[in-house]
């Protein structure tokens, strides 16, 4: 959620270049389809909950992208299927975590589904949704997402897959477009409290994310959009923090940018707030190959915080 011409998200919400994404060549299409479905007999193996399985395996339907290339802002840019599904550690699968966590909050599976990505960054865990019978939607304000999936929203299996491109929920016909009635809402690598409420100076304004409104107003319509005892899932990754004799980094401060207060005074039960999930995040990256060669030391480099809080039913929210 910075503005920059070419904008695709790592596992931890950090910024790629186009040379860091895109190999010398375009990759063939299906293979990094194929690439994905390999990860898939550990990383299931570390799910709790059937349906999120179910899900997971949907990977190996994901359409076949062919290679093309676009021109943003007078630079050719090359689209080929590992920047459309995979953009280094982007890989889908790295939202089997969330959904697991979800699941056991009582979210029961997708089919019949509304579920909403706030700062969705990729669309193969949306297009798994859909597979798996979700009306799943995302919004962005990404440059280049509105160039790779401008022909990507409508039907798919038994579900459906909407992306937008805009700034939410600062834009009230934005809001209007994407709708309500949802049972999840979810965020990875994005509502870091680095991003939204750094604790020390930040030198460079880009490494920030700017809600467009407050907390209150953010959280309010969050719940305006979700169903009563809908669930908001606020999940991250990130890299060891900073000592503070060294720069600050924004993207590795990840619990929530919200206070407790702030999601009660909004309509919500907490049910889980800042809970460190470093340990599973090791397990899903060892089981996505992070570690692999010239990749991450995951006891030193991976850390992960969740806040898991549900809207009040009516009859609660009605209470004295």
């Amino acid at each position: 959620l910075i503005a920059s011409l070419l904008l695709v998200f790592n596992g931890y919400g950090h910024v790629l270049t186009q040379e860091e994404i895109v190999g010398p060549t375009p990759v063939p299409p299906g293979s990094v389809v194929a690439r994905l479905a390999a990860d898939l007999p550990e990383a299931e193996s570390i799910v709790s909950n059937t349906w999120v399985i179910d899900w997971m395996r949907l990977v190996s339907e994901l359409p076949q992208v062919q290679s093309r290339t676009v021109k943003i802002n007078e630079k050719d840019v090359v689209l080929d299927e590992s920047v459309y599904y995979y953009s280094r550690y982007g890989s889908p699968l790295a939202y089997s975590r969330a959904l697991d966590l979800a699941a056991t909050a009582g979210f029961e599976g997708l089919k019949g589904t509304r579920v909403f990505d706030f700062g969705y960054g990729s669309i193969g865990h949306l297009q798994m949704m859909a597979l798996a019978g979700s009306h799943a939607v995302g919004v962005d304000v990404a440059p280049i997402l509105k160039w790779m999936y401008r022909d990507a929203s409508g039907p798919l299996g038994e579900g459906s897959v909407q992306v937008f491109d805009g700034k939410f929920p600062k834009e009230a016909d934005l809001i209007e477009r994407i709708g309500g009635g949802f049972d999840l809402v979810i965020s990875k690598n994005v509502l870091k409290r680095g991003y939204i409420h750094p604790s020390r100076e930040v030198v460079d304004p880009r490494m920030l994310i700017d809600l467009g409104v407050g907390d209150e107003q953010f959280l309010t319509q969050v719940s305006k959009m979700l169903k009563p005892a809908g669930l908001f899932v606020i999940y991250n990754f990130c890299p060891a923090k900073a000592p503070k004799d060294k720069p600050y980094i924004p993207f590795a401060e990840g619990e929530s940018p919200f206070t407790r207060e702030a999601f009660s005074q909004a309509g919500f039960d907490v049910l889980h707030f800042d809970v460190v999930d470093h340990a599973e995040a090791r397990r899903l990256g060892h089981a996505l190959g992070w570690d692999g060669p010239g990749g991450m030391k995951l006891d030193t480099d991976l850390f992960a915080w969740y806040t898991i809080v549900r809207k009040k039913s009516q009859s609660e929210s009605i209470q004295p």
